[in-house]
């Protein structure tokens, strides 16, 4: 028997209207007419809701055609895992019935229930029928469709369910092989059990295809190998528990693997007792019901000279703020704190059950009960950190989470405050920043969704974030004067404090990598129509904070998950989906570096980024770091193609930047169909026929050999510069590619400078205390592997003829392991490969080398070097493109002899050293400061007639 709730579940609250909820889906997302409808409280009864859609004009009023009745009666997964456990759903899945109208710019599809009080319209509806709306129905019609007669619409534990044109044969494939034979009942609905050997907790692909082989829908899916709820297991299953399948394992997980590591760095020690403090969080769900004093004192983690202030309020629930405090110990992070919990008139003996059982917090007690916004005042008058974090008893942080939480701080010195991503005990996420519409209602965005999912997950500006976890500067905090005594006890006031920081020229971030499990309303519920809790001063507060701010509400129109997106990004004048071939890992190749550089540009110019990796990897550090940035990562499997992807989001992006002329050719026609109204800016990288050309003369192929080489370089550059006359503007590194673009396309390519930045160093570097000479570069790219093998054979054993103690040493990421032991038996060399910062090489020798026969483009690693101060003897082609020049910036060699001499004067001639450094670093500072490449970035968009936001110098 399903319990019937007393209330809506909280991630459904906001679909409410009066004694009725539900919502219409997007059609673009879910393909098919689909939604939920219910009495408030739900009830599972046997005569289910009739949900009327219907197709209006909204230029022709009165204009309306019935499109279908459907009821609301069947289970959704998706409404389970958010608390909603009555069978409400309802689907339209074709074929349909009812002709469409012509569709013109005010047609909508609406979603009504007709109750005994009136019509009442489902949230999400109306909902606008653009062309991509409008297709999927026509899909959907019995006759006239060439789209998709079938669809996933999910898994319910082991049952797979779907819908298909009636009576029709389908198939489902599982990874790609045969899997299940599935027949579609008289309303076109199926379900099946997935084979037992598919069962094991591990992601699986589905798709459905029809009789003739077309494949209709395909999604992954995590398969469950047993049913039974988390909370059954702890409360009949024996110890040990199975904490592989709690619902946050995840999370779990990554603050022990993150301790281990620590430790095994020898960073930081593990905490004591760490096994009972895993026990006692995992096992929290018993918060609340079995609070057993611990047998010794726990301590947590105190510093006397703290960095941020965690200030705690709690009002009875014991239990519910010991396993706050012990989750807060259990996150690993390196952030020096001091905890403050206030207790605000606790009847149920919290003080002294805190202190018998917890050590290294500070308490403040109020005789009787005054309210969340009082008891913060009370305890951040002791915070003696810079920044103040209020949290709520009933959370508990994760991994990192301080880091997470001030990074903001770091990368964007406007941020005023910062809020966590919150997310419920069952997994789903409750909210990822919040906006406020035009009509001042507040929303939480993302709410019933996935907390992993890359559109909620990526830091942005945001309107307002959530007080059960916040960041703010203590300076700031007290310049406002705290939260507002107009929303006292409770309620509103954490939206109102976002407003106060705004109206000072600060931002409110959302900093998602910062997650906070809630669980939310266990002190003062989630009714707001109680009138003996404290959660009504929500429907009293709301008007107050309206009046006081609507001057400063961005114009939004009605709330909707789709209008959602497209007003989540605050501070934004633009988007841009810059597609590279993977995610970028800046330890490892300029390239990456410069792929970071050029986003960032964008995005201080005032632009949202997605990035759209082609081979749609999520690589862990590498992606969060993208995230953390504010860029939005998009990896699988929450796309599955780029043109799916684009066929999905492509009308939003005003600017589409694509890395490599691969990437242009391969997508193009995907984009212009997609995105149309999207301009294209190519980065080109470098010349990739410029760079074949000079590898074969440095080969000195010659017969066949040379004959094959010639014919790949001109596919190479037929290629090259078709997808150069393709886009609006193409951006290069190299002032010598331009002008060779500009004489091949007989100037009728646009062209502009690509920026590249680099952080100088302050000052200027001495030459002692440095040893020996050093290259660097990415060995999974041919002219570096190449350079070295010409230095080894030429010149390197003549210089340890003249100087037999000489080392020279090896950097660089995806070298051979035979050919690093073959360059490593030389004498002197010494390989050391990958190294993380590359400043390391730059500060400990003498001068670097660059001795590049072929390539292309500008060579990070030279710029690099005159970032550092480093004096550099180069060849022609290493400092192509850079200006430099001979015995000003740099040293350059033409022969092996000059190789040798150039060398001996930077290994013996001090004075010529410091020379050739300072001027370096000047040229640096002039050519790739972070301020001039804002500048080049920002003419190239003005050169597509784009906006850009005013910089601050």
């Amino acid at each position: 028997m399903v319990p019937v709730p007393l209330h809506l579940p909280p991630a459904m609250a906001h679909h409410q209207r009066g004694a009725w909820a539900g919502q219409l889906d997007d059609l673009i997302c879910s393909g098919v007419v689909r939604g939920w409808a219910c009495r408030v409280p739900p009830a599972d009864t046997s005569a289910p809701l009739q949900v009327r859609l219907v197709i209006e004009d909204l230029l022709r009023p009165g204009a309306s055609w019935p499109l279908a009745v459907a009821p609301a009666h069947l289970q959704r997964d998706d409404l389970e895992r958010d608390g909603l456990m009555v069978p409400c759903g309802f689907a339209v899945q074709g074929p349909l019935e009812q002709p469409l109208p012509a569709r013109t710019s005010g047609s909508v599809l609406r979603a009504w229930l007709d109750t005994a009080d009136g019509p009442v319209e489902l949230s999400g509806s109306p909902q606008r029928l653009n062309p991509e709306r409008y297709r999927r129905l026509e899909q959907l019609q019995r006759s006239g469709s060439h789209g998709p007669t079938g669809g996933l619409l999910g898994l319910e534990g082991s049952q797979v369910y779907g819908w298909g044109e009636p009576g029709s044969d389908l198939h489902l494939r599982i990874d790609g092989r045969p899997g299940l034979q599935l027949h579609s009942d008289p309303r076109g609905q199926l379900h099946a059990a997935l084979p037992a050997e598919s069962c094991d907790g591990r992601p699986h692909h589905l798709e459905l295809r029809n009789s003739r082989g077309q494949s209709l829908d395909e999604r992954i899916v995590f398969t469950p190998f047993q049913l039974t709820p988390w909370p059954a297991l702890l409360e009949h299953g024996p110890p040990p528990f199975p904490d592989h399948l709690h619902p946050l394992v995840v999370e779990q997980h990554r603050s022990l693997s993150t301790w281990l590591h620590w430790a095994d760095l020898g960073e930081i020690p593990l905490p004591n007792d760490l096994p009972q403090l895993h026990r006692l969080v995992v096992q929290g769900d018993r918060a609340e019901t079995n609070v057993e004093p611990l047998d010794r004192p726990f301590q947590l983690p105190c510093s006397d000279s703290p960095r941020v202030s965690v200030v705690i309020p709690a009002h009875n629930h014991y239990g519910v703020t010991r396993r706050c405090l012990l989750a807060i110990a259990y996150a690993p992070t390196r952030v020096p704190m001091e905890l403050i919990v206030v207790d605000d008139g606790s009847t149920d003996g919290t003080a002294e059950q805190l202190a018998h059982d917890l050590r290294g917090y500070r308490l403040v007690r109020h005789d009787t009960a005054q309210g969340f916004n009082q008891a913060c005042h009370s305890g951040v008058a002791l915070a003696q950190a810079p920044f103040v974090v209020l949290l709520n008893n009933d959370t508990e942080p994760c991994a990192r989470w301080l880091e997470e939480l001030l990074t903001p701080f770091e990368l964007w010195p406007k941020t005023g405050i910062t809020g966590a991503q919150l997310v419920f005990p069952n997994g789903r996420l409750q909210e990822s920043g919040g906006l406020v519409w035009d009509n001042g209602q507040p929303w939480n965005y993302g709410r019933g969704g996935n907390p992993y999912d890359p559109r909620v997950i990526y830091s942005r500006q945001v309107d307002y974030v959530s007080a059960a976890c916040l960041a703010i500067p203590l300076e700031l905090w007290q310049a406002i004067g705290g939260f507002s005594t107009e929303f006292a006890p409770a309620y509103f006031e954490d939206t109102d404090l976002a407003f106060a920081v705004r109206a000072r020229h600060r931002e409110v971030r959302c900093a998602p990598l910062a997650r906070v499990i809630h669980h939310e309303g266990t002190t003062c519920g989630i009714d707001t129509g109680n009138p003996e809790s404290s959660k009504r001063l929500q429907l009293v507060h709301a008007p107050r904070f309206r009046q006081k701010w609507q001057h400063a509400f961005t114009p939004s129109g009605p709330p909707s998950r789709e209008a959602a997106e497209r007003h989540k990004d605050r501070g934004v004048v633009g988007r841009v989906l810059v597609i590279d071939h993977a995610p970028p890992r800046p330890d490892r190749d300029a390239g990456s570096h410069a792929a970071l550089t050029e986003m960032g540009l964008l995005q201080e110019l005032g632009w949202k980024v997605t990035f759209l990796p082609t081979n749609l990897a999520w690589l862990g550090g590498y992606t969060d770091a993208l995230q953390r940035r504010g860029i939005e990562a998009m990896y699988a499997p929450f796309t599955l193609s780029v043109e799916a992807f684009l066929q999905q989001r492509g009308h939003e992006f005003q600017l589409i930047y694509l890395v490599r002329y691969v990437t242009v050719l391969t997508h193009i026609q995907a984009i212009r169909k997609h995105a149309p109204r999207a301009q294209l800016m190519f980065c080109l990288a470098d010349l990739h026929y410029l760079r074949e050309l000079r590898q074969l003369h440095a080969a000195a192929l010659s017969g066949e050999a040379r004959a094959r080489a010639m014919t790949s370089l001109n596919h190479t550059r037929k290629e090259e510069l078709e997808a150069i006359g393709m886009v609006d503007l193409t951006l290069s590194y190299s002032s010598v590619e331009r002008d060779l673009i500009d004489a091949e396309t007989l100037g009728r390519a646009a062209t502009a400078a690509c920026p590249w930045v680099v952080d100088c160093i302050e000052g200027t570097p001495s030459p002692q205390g440095r040893q020996g000479l050093a290259f660097l570069g990415s060995y999974a790219h041919p002219p570096n592997g190449d350079a070295v093998a010409f230095l080894l054979e030429e010149i390197w054993p003549h210089l340890r003829q003249h100087s037999p103690q000489l080392e020279l040493h090896l950097y660089g990421s995806g070298l051979d392991p035979e050919l690093a032991e073959t360059w490593g038996r030389q004498p002197g060399v010494r390989v050391q490969g990958w190294v993380a910062n590359t400043a390391t090489v730059y500060d400990s020798h003498r001068l670097m080398v660059a001795p590049l026969r072929a390539g292309a483009g500008l060579k990070g690693k030279v710029v690099g070097a005159l970032a550092r101060g480093i004096p550099q003897v180069l060849s022609p082609l290493a400092a192509e493109g850079t200006n430099l020049r001979h015995e000003r910036e740099v040293l350059i060699a033409t022969s092996v002899d000059d190789w040798l001499e150039q060398i001996e004067r930077l290994l013996h001639d001090d004075t010529l050293w410091q020379q050739i450094s300072a001027a370096g670093l000047a040229h640096a500072r002039k050519h790739y400061s972070h301020s001039h490449g804002l500048m080049q970035m920002g003419q190239a968009l003005k050169r597509l007639g784009l906006p850009l936001q005013e910089v601050s110098p």
